[in-house]
């Protein structure tokens, strides 16, 4: 073996360097002809997948694949609102756990959303599903007047549930807007 500062110690270096960088293009090439272009389904249950994982939840499809935003939008609501405490005591508590899940919720659609644009060959109809999923779930989950779309038949199953997560939002709000609240009525339940 020729001592380390050597030209000949350099050149077998560099030989072997380019002897292990030569098969691994060929594998990485093989590798990337089998993935294919990003469907809207493909891009749909990616955002199920980050979403679930920020919130630390499994994202349980009900048959089927998703082949809209509105059908996506409606899972990731139903998966905030699994991950929102029922029983939590007091609005403080409830109001601590909003935050965490907004921030999550925001992280993981953020990532998805990222994931699914950073595919390769990637139409742009795809990009712009995941993102109106992205903007659909901040619309039902917001404090905005209610939107016609909720009136549908998939929605009307989460109506109990999103009504009682606007109202203990509301109430948490004021309690936080307005510090001569009365806390004596308990309209969260």
């Amino acid at each position: 073996m020729p001592p380390l500062g050597s030209a000949a110690n350099r050149a077998a270096s560099a030989a072997a360097e380019q002897g292990a960088r030569a098969p691994a293009n060929p594998a990485g090439a093989a590798d990337r002809a089998d993935i294919r272009p990003l469907d809207i389904p493909g891009a749909l249950q990616i955002l199920l997948a980050e979403v679930g994982a920020a919130l630390d939840l499994q994202a349980r499809m009900s048959g089927g694949t998703l082949e809209s935003p509105v059908q996506a939008a409606q899972h990731l609501v139903e998966m905030v609102l699994q991950a929102m405490p029922d029983d939590a005591p007091d609005v403080p508590a409830w109001t601590q756990a909003l935050v965490r899940m907004e921030a999550a919720l925001q992280t993981g659609l953020a990532r998805a959303i990222a994931a699914v644009s950073a595919w390769r060959d990637v139409p742009a109809v795809v990009v712009d599903a995941a993102k109106e999923t992205s903007a659909l779930v901040f619309l039902v989950l917001g404090d905005e007047p209610q939107n016609p779309l909720w009136l549908r038949p998939e929605w009307v199953g989460l109506a109990p549930r999103l009504e009682r997560f606007w109202r203990r939002r509301r109430l948490a709000r004021r309690r936080l807007m307005d510090p001569d609240y009365s806390s004596g009525r308990e309209e969260h339940r």
